[in-house]
């Protein structure tokens, strides 16, 4: 036997790859990632039937394909009777795809495994749909700016942190504004809760229609994921999807309220490719609704099956503007300097502050082996910086690695350095928005291609690339 033979074992913890004489190594899907094989993602025909389809592509097509890709490079494949059952689950659909052996009974009895948790599925679904409104009319308060006014002239439909700092300056700029907050997750930021629509008249009308969403949410919901997956992968994903499914439903019935209380206001969402998004769309194109987005996070190169949200989006570059018309054939996607520094919440700011002179390196949650050979590389070319954390990175892991290392706490103060560095984030936009010298250091291939194929923002004139230290030297 070849020492090349390989051989793919799915495991609980993740992916490794056997080769003949036994040795393993973790392998990550990250390693699939080049410019052919996101290509390749977009060369697909889907058209999105549900609210459902660019989150089922994303999360769930995209994982297929990088378990394909991987397959194809092995010889052979084998899954842990330990790993997780939806892993186990996509592993043999994508074993099927890359035409490896699958053994008939494992698929039968998978196929039975799935086909009960898909029945029991759509009973709590139905069910919680329904009684959802009740819990929560008894846990939000009632508000009495949410009201019909035909003066009203702009909403605000606010769901994370991140969506509300995009939409803060033109909120406190607008007159006449309602800001609604998605607070079911106990998120806490200024605005009236969108389920304070519910009341003791409309609450039975409020649950029938949400378990009537409910109902259609899970046909289309299984129609988009089989015509991508393939019947068993999307039985399987009802579980995972209970809450969510009556979540948004039951926000669907109360956003139909609300639109009827503002017949003559604009709607602003940060909200771009999920669930939510689509449904915001859907909804304002069908009363006839200008919905304009303010995206809380980098735009996607991926042609997603249901589009992107609203009626004008806003994107963070004229290049990402230009790119995402081509990919889908619009007009809608926007590039506005002035509403670029509202959502950076630089328009004021940009003069007043004062440069600190420094290089300041930003780090990234995912792949922090690559965030330690930047500060190695970075130090042993006796280059001056210092670090500023990602809020979901621990600060004590990198005292222990480069205790010599400054670590800046403050992200208003880091985003003040002369020169800000980072692999692939929104920080670098920020950063050449106030004024600061941005560079991307794309010295990794997967940070090169979601730079170069992913995130087309990144790809603006007025960030720095450099694919290697001593080009990085260059810039600096």
């Amino acid at each position: 036997m070849s020492d090349k033979f390989t051989c793919l074992h799915l495991t609980r913890s993740g992916l490794k790859n056997v080769q003949a004489n036994d040795e393993s190594e973790n392998i990550s899907p990250d390693s699939c990632y080049t410019e052919d094989f996101v290509d390749r993602l977009n060369d697909h025909h889907f058209i999105g039937f549900s609210d459902y389809s660019n989150e089922i592509f994303l999360y769930h097509y995209v994982r297929l394909m990088e378990l394909c890709e991987l397959l194809r490079s092995s010889d052979c494949s084998r899954s842990s009777f330990f790993a997780q059952f939806l892993d186990k689950v996509f592993f043999l659909r994508a074993k099927s795809i890359s035409h490896h052996k699958v053994f008939f009974v494992s698929r039968a009895l998978r196929f039975s495994r799935v086909l009960v948790g898909f029945l029991f599925s759509v009973i709590a679904i139905f069910f919680l749909s329904f009684f959802l409104p009740f819990y929560l009319i008894r846990r939000k308060k009632s508000d009495s700016s949410l009201k019909y006014d035909a003066k009203r002239k702009f909403v605000f439909l606010i769901r994370s942190k991140a969506a509300y700092q995009r939409s803060r300056v033109r909120i406190e700029k607008s007159i006449s504004a309602l800001t609604l907050v998605d607070n079911y997750g106990g998120l806490d930021v200024p605005g009236c809760s969108i389920y304070s629509v519910i009341n003791c008249k409309n609450i039975f009308k409020i649950a029938v229609k949400s378990a009537f969403y409910a109902l259609r949410d899970i046909w289309g919901f299984f129609k988009d994921s089989n015509m991508m997956l393939g019947a068993a992968c999307s039985l399987a994903l009802f579980p995972g999807y209970i809450k969510k499914i009556a979540h948004k439903s039951v926000y669907e019935a109360c956003l139909n309220e609300v639109i009827y209380l503002s017949p003559g206001a604009v709607f602003f969402t940060g909200d771009k490719e999920d669930r939510f998004a689509l449904l915001q769309t859907r909804i304002c194109k069908r009363e006839k609704k200008s919905l304009f987005c303010l995206p809380h996070g980098l735009e996607y190169g991926f042609r997603f099956p249901g589009g992107l949200a609203a009626t004008t989006f806003y994107c963070f570059t004229s290049e990402a503007a230009e790119f995402l018309n081509d990919l889908y054939h619009e007009t809608k996607f926007v590039y506005s300097e002035l509403v670029t520094d509202e959502m950076f919440g630089a328009d004021f700011e940009k003069q007043a502050e004062r440069k600190v002179e420094r290089l300041c390196f930003f780090t990234e949650p995912r792949d922090p082996e690559i965030n330690y050979e930047i500060v190695k590389e970075l130090m042993g070319k006796n280059i001056r910086f210092s670090l500023k954390l990602h809020p979901l990175e621990s600060s004590g892991d990198y005292r222990k690695r480069f205790p010599e290392i400054e670590q800046v706490n403050d992200f208003n103060d880091a985003i003040c350095s002369t020169v800000c560095l980072a692999r692939k984030s929104t920080v670098l936009l920020e950063a050449s928005q106030r004024g600061s010298k941005a560079v991307a250091l794309l010295v990794n291939e997967k940070d090169r291609t979601y730079v170069m194929k992913i995130f087309p923002s990144l790809c603006s004139k007025s960030i720095l690339r450099a694919f290697t230290f001593n080009e990085l030297q260059e810039f600096l």
